[in-house]
């Protein structure tokens, strides 16, 4: 089975979405399936490590002007290209397909319904927005989103909640391990792979206020615009600051750590896997319905941006005092087999297609 990915990563568009494809990608590899990764090179793109991962990359034309998006929900700039031009273009440059599955908040069912026309293939769609689609299958991992969210879809199959939560299988292992209340509590600060409003500078700043800050690690890599900022801070603060640039196994990493400050998305559910509480700070619009599900579900301490230094400390000490409370609701929130019940699935629609 041929099965193609088409997702970016950007400066603008982050790197949770190429992040994810890559565990789903790793299954279906697994399985036997020949996987395949079209995407359009861009500033801040993960194709490096999509090629070190395994995957054969498919270079869809770069744009003749770049665009530029007006704000965090002008999705449709961070395709660079109309659907029309970026399903042609993806036609052209794959051939053939019995599986497409697509991952970006820029294409909609005008892609859709080309594709599925011209490729005669089972389409797949992950996503967070609850939009109009035209696939087989939509995979949407936000928590307690449900079935009929996307009615409006059917007959497709809607995989909703985060029992489909696409998480490395690294992470059920990692589960197994996580121990009770520590007695010394170390932070990990991680807001995703660009951070272009520098919220990581922010805590930072705010966390060295006190006379003995707690042990931080920041995970940040050189694809963040604010980079070298990191880093100095990093190098001025090297009793409690660690800055790491990447990480091979996140479940083991993140495992190391009893609190995370970080933003909304895919980590999410990494964190809830492994049971560690966390303060989350929404830097995007389509991130505000995985903040608000955590906060209805009372698992997660949430903070504004322009209220970090007003509330972080504050929320730190009550995670602390309460860590075992919190870590029992995280570690009911996700089981970390989402990946095998998607993949199930796929296999089922590919084999009475």
């Amino acid at each position: 089975m041929r099965v193609v990915f088409r997702v970016d990563a950007s400066i603008h568009i982050g790197s949770g979405h190429v992040m994810r494809c890559l565990v789903l990608a790793q299954e279906l590899k697994h399985i036997g399936y020949d996987v395949l990764f079209a995407t359009r090179a861009q500033k801040a793109d993960l194709n490096t490590l999509i090629s070190r991962r395994g995957f054969e990359l498919i270079a869809l034309q770069k744009p003749y002007e770049w665009s530029i998006p007006n704000h965090s929900s002008d999705y449709a700039a961070w395709l660079q290209v109309s659907e029309e031009q970026d399903s042609l273009d993806f036609i052209n440059r794959v051939k053939y397909a019995d599986l497409v599955i697509v991952d970006h908040y820029g294409i909609g069912i005008i892609w859709h319904e080309t594709i599925k026309s011209k490729l005669n293939c089972i389409l797949t769609v992950i996503d967070d927005l609850v939009r109009e689609h035209r696939a087989h299958i939509i995979v949407d991992q936000t928590l307690n989103r449900q079935p009929s969210n996307y009615e409006k879809t059917f007959p497709c199959k809607a995989l909703t909640g985060t029992e489909y939560a696409l998480l490395n299988p690294e992470f059920i292992k990692q589960r197994q391990l996580q121990h009770s209340n520590p007695n010394a509590h170390n932070i990990l600060l991680t807001m995703g792979g660009v951070d272009k409003p520098n919220a990581t500078l922010k805590v930072l700043q705010t966390l060295a206020t006190v006379q003995q800050p707690r042990p931080t690690t920041v995970l940040l890599s050189q694809r963040a615009p604010n980079y070298p900022a990191i880093k100095e801070f990093a190098k001025n603060h090297s009793t409690w600051v660690k800055h790491i640039e990447f990480v091979d196994n996140m479940a083991i990493f993140m495992g190391q750590f009893s609190l995370v400050i970080g933003a909304p998305g895919s980590t999410s559910w990494e964190r809830a896997c492994l049971g560690i509480p966390s303060i989350l700070v929404p830097i995007a619009d389509n991130q505000n319905d995985i903040a608000n599900a955590l906060v209805n579900a009372g698992a997660i301490k949430i903070i504004n941006i322009e209220d970090i230094g007003n509330q972080l400390l504050a929320s730190i000490d009550h995670l602390v005092t309460h860590w075992q409370y919190y870590s029992n609701l995280n570690f009911a929130l996700c089981d970390g087999m989402g990946v095998k019940r998607v993949t199930q699935t796929i296999k089922e629609a590919l084999q009475t297609c």
